[in-house]
């Protein structure tokens, strides 16, 4: 007899999936996605700057500044050329992924690269107050999906100057960009950054960055926003798709990421990559170490074996899909509920302002606890606050998986037993 349970499964097998997976595959969301992921390793890199910088002792930081390298001293310049570029990172990034992404009339693949740099021409026209870092990333990356469209449209159509045959393949690509070229970058000056330059708002960048992506920024950097995208991202892992590619990359990084650098709200990528993803997706690693210690079947304590090394550095491919989580529907419950706590928890502490506001990037391989530390700023107590946010989150997320994890634990056993 088919169980509800069953068939609400069978249903999101055969309605949902399909379309998620036709959302994850769609080339606009995934060039998004490619320009988030191509800036990650400078927003990394500036981290560790500033946390050089803001290492919380007084006398360092007193240190420091007098010898020239905090503040605006040497540090600064690794900090300009990291959290500083990442516009024109991301809009190169975008533009090349996309305008790949599709093929000429002869079915080869249409050449990204000068489209990536056409979009980096491109932001500087409509952005001329010259800021090139994470505030500025929504402008380039819309301008960035504009300009590979055009881009595109001009290579498929075959509206380029052709040279003969003999001309060496490198000089008659730079040749092929002209006229989308003078397009994109004629038009981009004439109808934007000329009309615009007299303006109260004077650059578009202003113009979007304080109307149409302030809005959106304010609902995306609400609870339930995070909440909802919380939900569908472990919905989609759950079945067995990438829930974070297809919802938190190109709907939400940007928005965490820009909050981050701002450090003026609640919600920010350190926030969800440090909390949330406590051991991968679903905060699995509680999971892991109750399976290592009190697993009694030979499934559980096998998987919590090959966990455990890589759960520390948030890595749990191994638990989603070797317990399995995938297409299980007792282990799918805890999987989607427990980051959603984590949020709840997090959101209500961080409101009431017992826990910091987490504003510094981290590597997402780093342990819990230490991230927490890392991702915090001023001083020691602040810091250690964050550590204590992260053991609650660990807890919270302990008692969530508990039962689930114990009733699938003894039902291999039963099975491995014959029952």
């Amino acid at each position: 007899m088919e169980t509800k349970g069953s068939k609400i499964s069978a249903f999101m097998e055969e309605t949902f999936v399909p379309i998620a997976a036709s959302i994850g595959g769609q080339r606009h969301l995934l060039a998004l996605r490619d320009g988030i992921v191509m800036i990650m390793p400078l927003l990394i890199l500036g981290s560790f700057a500033m946390i050089v910088i803001e290492f919380p002792v007084p006398a360092w930081s007193e240190y420091m500044v007098s010898a020239g390298w905090g503040g605006d001293g040497y540090l600064s310049i690794l900090m300009n050329a990291t959290f500083g570029i990442t516009a024109i990172v991301a809009a190169y990034g975008v533009a090349n992924s996309l305008a790949a992404s599709y093929k000429r009339k002869n079915g080869d693949a249409i050449d990204g690269v000068p489209a990536g740099i056409l979009a980096i021409a491109t932001f500087f026209i409509v952005n001329q107050d010259g800021g090139t870092d994470s505030a500025n990333l929504f402008v380039a990356m819309l301008f960035a999906i504009i300009t590979a469209e055009i881009y595109r449209t001009f290579i498929q159509r075959e509206w380029v100057i052709k040279l003969p045959p003999s001309v060496p393949a490198a000089v008659s690509r730079q040749f092929t960009a002209l006229l989308p070229g003078l397009v994109i970058l004629g038009g981009s000056w004439l109808f934007i950054a000329v009309p615009l330059s007299n303006t109260e708002s004077a650059t578009i960048s202003a113009w979007l960055n304080n109307g149409l992506f302030a809005s959106l920024a304010g609902i995306g950097l609400s609870y339930p926003a995070m909440m909802l995208g919380s939900f569908l991202e472990h919905l989609l892992w759950s079945f067995g798709l990438h829930g974070s590619a297809i919802i938190i990359f190109p709907f939400f990084e940007p928005l965490w990421v820009t909050s981050t650098a701002e450090g003026t709200s609640i919600f920010t990528w350190a926030f969800y990559e440090n909390n949330v993803w406590m051991g991968g997706s679903g905060a699995t690693l509680p999971v892991v170490v109750y399976m290592l210690i009190f697993a009694k079947s030979k499934l559980l304590k096998g998987v919590s074996k090959v966990a455990i090394a890589p759960g520390i550095f948030n890595i749990n491919e191994p638990v989603v899909f070797g317990l399995p989580i995938v297409l299980n529907p007792m282990l799918m419950i805890p999987y989607i509920l427990s980051p959603l706590a984590i949020v709840t928890v997090m959101y209500i502490g961080t409101s009431l302002g017992i826990f910091p506001i987490l504003d510094k990037i981290v590597p997402w391989t780093t342990p819990v606890f230490i991230s927490g530390f890392l991702a915090a700023s001023g001083g020691i107590g602040s810091r250690l606050m964050a550590v204590f946010a992260q053991l609650i989150c660990f807890m919270v997320s302990f008692l969530i998986w508990l039962p689930f994890i114990r009733a699938w634990d003894r039902i291999n056993l039963r099975r491995e037993a014959g029952e």
